[in-house]
């Protein structure tokens, strides 16, 4: 039913960006034409003349002829702008598009794709990149809208090394709706741990192909989460190397194997490895969840002492019997000397779970019991306790994990990355926006074309609230939802907003996928840049271009057919100037234009006539031209200037 919902919506939406447009073509054309339904006269479009200085100075440097004019004459408009805008901007762009004389073997690549030519001219391995992306093939929009989303040079490099052994990998995630699934891939490549984790996570995630939603967004949050501990592990340990990928990762994948096969509780524990490397750490974890990492290792920020290493294997022991006096015993007196040196002892299992239900059940009087432990040998403390009570109650571990420890930890330590929080109980933290190419100015105007309700009501809601909404997801109700189903009703609504945490972020992953599934194919263009931010903040990638991104108040948007485009309105034109924003306005609303008449909706509204209006060829200029002055801006806010000279904005 809210699939059904979305679609309706997104049709709405469709329809009024299109009518919208319909509106403006309609008026701006001649009242003599419009009633005697004859063509009208159009001056044919005029492509900018290549400046033959631009040319030769490639040629001169070592390109290819061919190459240099296609460059060239994509860029042509642009440089225009920078000579006026951005002079030293422009100088700096030129000189390192020089450099690329260098590489001959680029000439055919860059003739076919000189959008690329900003982004490969500042790579310190352009023909990496260049290779990734010419194999690329069906792939090649979604691979490029990869270095757009990271187009500082450095974080294009880490992309480029991600693409090198995961580029199918990452284009399949892509489609399944996981915008931001590349950052997995992007870490230091540089010491021995980076080939065996790469290995583990790439098997890992082609085990969970056919996975639900949920359960793929669990295994990617507990990858942003593990990631950087198992690979330091992994770094030092080469026991932990040796064992990972054929011991500890089936462990946990058979602990947590069932009807909902997530990781959840597990996202805040990184010693749950060293659990999972006892023999019996498997079955504890089934048995017992967290609280053997409590008794064994211990939670320092909540004063919960570990027992000394000695008792360890007996204590394990007594936790895989589940008796729920022993273990609230083994909880109660971790801090008695008196408990420590009783456990020691070389008691019979039933003589010691005897025993640690009666000191329970002693209340403030257990001192006493524990000294009259203290004053008799091992047969007179049999006789003592007698058999185990035969009513033994099974202890259940739910309550413990998931709800009374982890409410302790959060007052005293950080478990869930808490410089996230904000971004994730933020409401409309995963908003995809739809690209309305004018906002609610051109969907008042659709109301004199359409005359429906539905566009009415569409127009309505896009006049309040400012633009198109996809969906806006409650977060605290995804993370609840999910808690649920994982933990059950009693103890996931016991939960305040930062203990659900875990739950609302695999929620909306999980929600995430589903939206943008949805809207390929439906929808004109939509915003990608919340969610993208929140995936590069939660994997702690792609600072650089972020920061460029915010700079410029730069937007990112994506196309059905998976080209990403760069918006910058014209508010930041006193940054980056005025006609440079109207460049990426212009270029981001052609390619938004024809989204809408290409998807369904603009289909059934348009005459062949109008279909024309945007060819597809004329499309792919829009785009090729938007990215690449995003690329070529990018560049040149790298390189570092000669003294003297004139920084570039």
């Amino acid at each position: 039913m809210a699939r059904k919902h979305l679609k309706a919506f997104l049709s709405t939406m469709v329809l009024v960006f299109v009518c919208g447009m319909l509106v403006v073509l309609w008026t701006k054309t001649p009242i003599r034409t419009r009633e005697t339904g004859e063509k009208p006269r159009v001056a044919p479009a005029v492509m900018p003349v290549p400046t033959p200085a631009y040319v030769r100075r490639l040629t001169d440097a070592g390109w290819d002829s061919r190459a240099a004019r296609a460059v060239v004459e994509l860029n042509s408009k642009w440089f225009e702008i920078q000579t006026e805008e951005n002079p030293a901007g422009l100088e700096l762009q030129l000189k390192l598009l020089e450099g690329l004389g260098q590489h001959s073997t680029l000439a055919r690549f860059i003739s076919e794709h000189p959008e690329t030519a900003g982004l490969l001219a500042v790579a310190d391995d352009p023909e990496l990149i260049a290779a990734g992306l010419d194999s690329a093939y069906e792939d090649y929009q979604i691979v490029a809208g990869l270095y757009v989303q990271h187009a500082a040079p450095r974080d294009a490099a880490d992309v480029a090394a991600a693409l090198k052994a995961n580029r199918d990998l990452i284009c399949a995630l892509h489609r399944r709706g996981l915008l931001g699934c590349e950052v997995l891939f992007i870490f230091d490549r540089q010491d021995v741990a980076a080939e065996e984790y790469e290995t583990w996570l790439r098997e890992a995630i082609q085990a969970k192909s056919a996975a639900s939603d949920a359960e793929l967004a669990s295994f990617v949050n507990l990858a942003m989460r593990h990631g950087p501990a198992l690979r330091d592990r992994l770094k030092h340990s080469e026991d932990f190397r040796r064992r990972l990928r054929s011991e500890l990762w089936p462990r946990l994948s058979r602990a947590v194997d069932g009807e909902h096969a997530m990781f959840e509780q597990y996202l805040d524990e990184k010693r749950i490895w060293d659990l999972l490397a006892l023999d019996n750490g498997e079955e504890l974890l089934k048995r017992c969840g967290l609280l053997p990492i409590d008794l064994l290792y211990g939670y320092p920020e909540i004063d919960h002492v570990p027992y000394p290493k000695v008792l360890h294997d007996k204590i394990v022991q007594m936790l895989l019997r589940r008796e729920e006096r022993t273990i609230h015993a083994l909880m109660k007196f971790r801090r008695e000397p008196l408990f420590h040196k009783f456990m020691q002892r070389d008691l019979s299992s039933d003589t010691l779970s005897a025993a640690l239900a009666q000191l329970f059940n002693a209340g403030p009087n257990y001192p006493d019991r524990l000294a009259l432990y203290a004053r008799i040998d091992d047969k007179a403390l049999a006789d003592e306790v007698g058999p185990p009570n035969s009513g033994i109650v099974t202890w259940i571990p739910f309550y413990y994990t998931v709800y009374e420890v982890p409410q302790k930890l959060l007052q005293g330590r950080d478990p869930s990355g808490m410089d996230l929080f904000s971004a994730v109980v933020d409401p409309v933290f995963l908003v995809l926006d739809i690209y309305t190419g004018g906002g609610t100015a051109v969907g008042r105007k659709a109301l004199l074309v359409g005359g429906k309700e539905v566009t009415e009501v569409a127009t309505r809601k896009l006049a309040e609230k400012g633009g198109a909404q996809l969906f806006v997801t409650a977060l605290r109700d995804t993370g609840l939802e999910l808690a649920r189903k994982q933990v059950g009703k009693e103890i996931a609504e016991k939960m305040g907003e930062k203990e659900l945490v875990n739950w609302t972020i695999t929620g909306t992953l999980s929600e995430m996928q589903q939206a943008v599934r949805t809207t390929i194919g439906m929808a004109t263009a939509f915003e990608i840049t919340r969610p993208l931010q929140f995936m590069f903040q939660y994997g702690r990638v792609g600072r650089e271009t972020w920061k460029r991104i915010t700079g410029m108040e730069a937007r990112l948007f994506m196309r059905g057919d998976a080209k990403v485009f760069v918006r910058i309105t014209n508010l930041a034109g006193a940054v980056v100037g005025s006609r440079t924003a109207a460049f990426f306005e212009r270029t981001a609303q052609d390619l938004a234009l024809g989204a809408a008449f290409e998807s369904e909706p603009g289909q059934d509204l348009l005459h062949e006539a109008v279909k024309r209006v945007l060819s597809s060829k004329e499309q792919l200029q829009a785009w090729q031209q938007n990215v690449s002055a995003w690329w070529l801006r990018n560049a040149c806010q790298n390189t570092a200037q000669p003294e003297g000279t004139e920084v570039p904005r």
